[in-house]
């Protein structure tokens, strides 16, 4: 049995509240924030929930620093009247747990408090890797930076994580959104949970839907069983929404009514499901201009930027290209059984000069074939593609490491010496192969199995170039 502390100034609702938890829970109610802030400096509370708006000069606003200050692992959530969502979203952007809109939807508000209960209780063995995080910029190898503008993403990623807030990722492709999304569940308290991808433009209207919200036996052509969507295969755990600015207008406003009620209906079902999800959503398109353009809800976007983080590109962080390319050498030296030991200087002054319109996946691919290709332990400037600013052009390999194509060979045949050469080149390797052409993996095994090679079974995911 939970301690809610409930301080809401209504005598009504506060009665209703507590008769609504207190078969459960032990329950202490309070009517404005003095009473609120006494039961706080007296008591041990497990969760406390609060209206924003309060009588006399301080409100539930001034109540969350109160609650974190006293009691730092208790969630707070928060009740607001729709006039005062501005101030909710603050709430979260200050960490308080979640926050709800009045009239209260009671089955949600339930599942809202056990969940914040449930987080409270495993999001301690978290604690030091979100202060590392928010210190010294260290998660796990790969998400890493000294730059400004990275520390700071560090640092939101660790204040928002403990929260059940929904939070939208905004960057050029290839600046690590999927990275940082599973940052912030990694160092949540919801860890443990499942953390399921979904990438929004890969999948048609009908697709997406059934692939969120999951269909029932007979709803369409093909739907022979029932079938849970990735809702349902993230319940107490992370969704994350890749390119959520695709997501079609119809199905836009079946996403909208999840995050209001916390339930899902499936294809071809009208039974609602209730779902405890924490929702990332990211995308590279600008939302404010599909707003305007009436391509995008303009409250579904409203729904999705509670808390915004805004992933700097490459060229904005150069400071940090020494540091990922020396991530990314490591690895990939690991990964192919190559005894590189490092950079150039000349290399690495190529490479912190170069603008990456990639960012870093593109920086990822460049090591990984400058890694693939060097002779030399320490890696050159002749290792690099000549795009970026190296000297690694056709009439400057070595004779053996040119793939020589006769006049006149048709660009089937060319394209298949070049595939199944640079694919030897790299010891067999399907990844290397496809990151140094430049396609999609599932291109070069489906390439593979028309050549007449047995490529094996091809990765899950959708078909795009690189990492």
């Amino acid at each position: 049995m939970a301690r809610l502390l409930i301080v809401e100034d209504e005598p009504n609702a506060r009665a209703a509240l507590g008769e609504v938890f207190s078969p459960r829970h032990s329950v202490r109610l309070a009517e404005d924030f003095e009473a609120g802030l006494e039961a706080l400096r007296n008591e041990h509370f497990d969760l406390v929930l609060t209206d924003v708006v309060l009588p006399g000069g301080k409100d539930g606003m001034d109540l969350l620093p109160e609650v974190r200050r006293l009691h730092p692992r208790t969630p707070v959530v928060v009740m607001t009247a729709y006039g005062t969502i501005e101030k909710a979203k603050r709430a979260l952007r200050d960490g308080a747990y979640d926050f709800l809109e009045k009239p209260l939807d009671l089955p949600r508000l339930r599942l809202i408090v056990e969940s914040a209960l449930r987080a409270r209780e495993e999001g301690g063995a978290n604690e030091g890797l979100r202060e590392a995080l928010a210190r010294d910029g260290v998660w796990r190898k790969g998400f890493v930076g000294e730059s400004p503008a990275i520390q700071e993403v560090f640092r939101t990623v660790a204040k928002v994580a403990p929260t059940n807030a929904t939070v939208l990722l905004l960057g050029e492709s290839g600046t690590g959104k999927e990275l940082v999304a599973e940052a912030i569940h990694a160092v949540s308290a919801r860890s443990r949970g499942p953390f399921v991808k979904v990438n929004c433009a890969a999948l048609s209207e009908s697709l997406l839907e059934s692939e969120l919200f999951g269909h029932v036996k007979g709803a369409f052509t093909g739907a022979v069983a029932d079938r849970p969507g990735r809702f349902e295969a993230a319940d107490r755990g992370t969704l994350f929404l890749d390119e959520v600015g695709d997501i079609p207008l119809h199905t836009q406003v079946k996403l909208l009514r999840v995050l209001q009620h916390r339930e899902i209906e499936r294809v071809g079902d009208n039974r609602p499901v209730r779902v405890d999800v924490r929702l990332v959503a990211a995308t590279n398109a600008d939302l404010d201009a599909l707003v305007k353009k009436g391509a995008f809800r303009e409250d579904l976007y409203f729904r999705l930027k509670v808390v915004t983080v805004r992933l700097p590109p490459l060229r904005e962080r150069r400071s940090d290209v020494r540091l990922l390319a020396e991530h990314f050498r490591r690895t990939y030296s690991e990964r192919h059984g190559r005894t590189t030991t490092g950079f150039s200087p000349e290399a690495l002054r190529v490479l912190g000069a170069y603008e990456f319109p990639g960012n870093v996946r593109e920086l990822e691919n460049v090591v990984e074939a400058a890694v693939v290709l060097t002779e030399s332990p320490v890696i050159g400037v002749e290792a690099l593609p000549a795009e970026v600013g190296g000297s690694q052009r056709v009439e400057d390999l070595p004779e053996g490491d040119v793939i020589r194509i006769p006049a006149g060979t048709s660009l089937p045949e060319a394209e298949r010496v070049l595939i199944l050469d640079t694919l030897a080149r790299t010891g067999g390797n399907k990844s290397a192969t496809a990151r140094i052409l430049k396609i999609g993996l599932r291109t070069l095994y489906r390439k593979l199995s028309e050549y007449g090679a047995d490529p094996g079974e091809p990765p899950p995911g959708d078909d795009a170039a690189g990492a």
